[in-house]
């Protein structure tokens, strides 16, 4: 186990590892380890990289395993980036999941489709998501979103309700070669701030 998910097994005090599953009538928003979570990312989380690049939660657990992460991270590897670039997951209901915790209980351990959204649930996830933002934009001088429509929705809801300035790229049919573009743009951005 990670230091990472040590530090965030003391602060739930001991979490029973229960899968949070999204089932109708039940606000998962709303399950004591999720806002437990939402609190320790406002309070606690810190990063010290200069981009933060926002992309989508993924049915795989954890989002490593995923086609698109896989992308990401490959990418970000290929262009020493990782020490530039803080990756977070968007989702429902965790709000943002830094890369550094994915592996962690409950990131590796939910199921919540947006499809089974109520409309209640999407503005509450806009509103819990805006404040994320705002902690966030604090620690990063840019945000870069590449997301489905779905999340890319959300987002751009919840960073209009915080004032934050997000670069916002949407997936189109070409997720991998979206993501690659960024993270090349990225890279030469970084290369010749820094020569």
């Amino acid at each position: 186990m990670s230091f990472a998910c040590e530090q965030l097994y003391d602060y739930f005090k001991q979490p029973n590892f229960d899968r949070i599953i999204k089932e109708d009538g039940i606000d998962p928003f709303k399950h004591p380890v999720v806002k437990k979570w939402h609190r320790f990312f406002i309070e606690y989380w810190k990063s010290n990289k200069e981009i933060a690049l926002l992309l989508p939660c993924t049915v795989v657990k954890p989002y490593s395993l995923s086609p698109t992460h896989k992308i990401a991270y490959s990418n970000l590897k290929k262009y020493n980036l990782e020490d530039k670039v803080q990756v977070y997951s968007v989702s429902e209901p965790m709000l943002l999941v830094p890369r550094e915790l994915e592996n962690c209980y409950p990131f590796n351990s939910y199921d919540y489709p947006p499809s089974k959204m109520s409309s209640n649930e999407k503005e509450e996830f806009i509103d819990l998501l805006s404040i994320a933002l705002k902690h966030i934009s604090a620690m990063h001088r840019r945000l870069i979103a590449v997301l489905p429509r779905h999340h890319y929705e959300i987002t751009e809801k919840a960073s209009k309700k915080a004032g934050v300035l997000i670069e916002m790229h949407g997936y189109g049919r070409l997720s991998f070669k979206t993501i690659s573009s960024i993270i090349k743009d990225i890279s030469m951005e970084v290369s010749l701030k820094n020569p």
